[in-house]
């Protein structure tokens, strides 16, 4: 199946960043960028890789991941439609600090370097619309950091998931909400062995606040689960 350029360019149009940015910002990123299909396990780009644009998911899910020393993967997250990455190296122009690998089928657009340079060199202004989503992401880290590191594994686990159905867009989450994540992702992302994981996820749902899925999580009682621990 081949993407439908007009109809991705309307919902990067209509939700996420560039929803919020003037007109003239948005037709010039529409103009310099193309879209790119990525099969399950393909990446975007690797760690060490050198900056090539900024990118926006416009369907399908991705992972970012890093690497230890013995080679092991450590997953730092899960994005959905319409999130927009790949920024911080092109503030810093350094190597990519993480791969990016479709977990789905997905269609990703990009805005090349070489187009998100000549936007800037025309209106230095747009730095301060580029920065939003740098920092949206930091500002989501930190709440990463807050609600999910230092907590119990059940609660590591659960605030994850609500957070994980909120995405960037922090959309209202609710009953019955379905998040595709499968055990080994959540463990790799809050730092918990595949047994804690399972055993935090068993202790969720017997307490009746989620339900388990192959390869999802239902949300039984989200704001139980956002509640965990406070």
């Amino acid at each position: 199946m081949r993407p439908e350029p007009d109809r991705i360019r309307r919902l990067l149009s209509t939700k996420g960043w560039l929803a919020d940015q003037p007109e003239d910002l948005r037709r010039q990123v529409l103009a310099g960028a193309h879209l790119m299909e990525r099969q399950p396990g393909e990446y975007v780009y690797a760690m060490g890789d050198a900056p090539e644009g900024i990118y926006a998911l416009a369907s399908g899910r991705l992972k970012f991941v890093n690497y230890l020393s013995t080679g092991r993967e450590v997953g730092t997250w899960i994005t959905e439609p319409v999130d927009w990455f790949g920024e911080v190296s092109m503030f810093d122009r350094l190597p990519r600090l993480q791969s990016t690998i479709a977990l789905d089928r997905s269609i990703v657009l990009h805005l090349p370097a070489p187009a998100f340079d000549a936007i800037l060199a025309a209106c230095p202004a747009f730095w301060r619309n580029f920065g939003l989503i740098l920092s949206g992401h930091l500002r989501t880290a930190m709440r990463f950091l807050e609600d999910v590191a230092a907590e119990a594994s059940h609660i590591r686990v659960g605030r994850l998931l609500v957070m994980m159905a909120a995405g960037e867009s922090e959309r209202e989450v609710t009953a019955g909400m379905v998040v595709e994540v499968s055990q080994e992702q959540l463990a790799a992302t809050t730092g918990l062995s595949r047994q804690s994981a399972n055993k935090a996820l068993k202790r969720l749902e017997a307490e009746g606040m989620v339900e388990r899925r192959y390869g999802a999580v239902i949300l039984s009682d989200p704001a139980r689960l956002a509640a965990l621990g406070r």
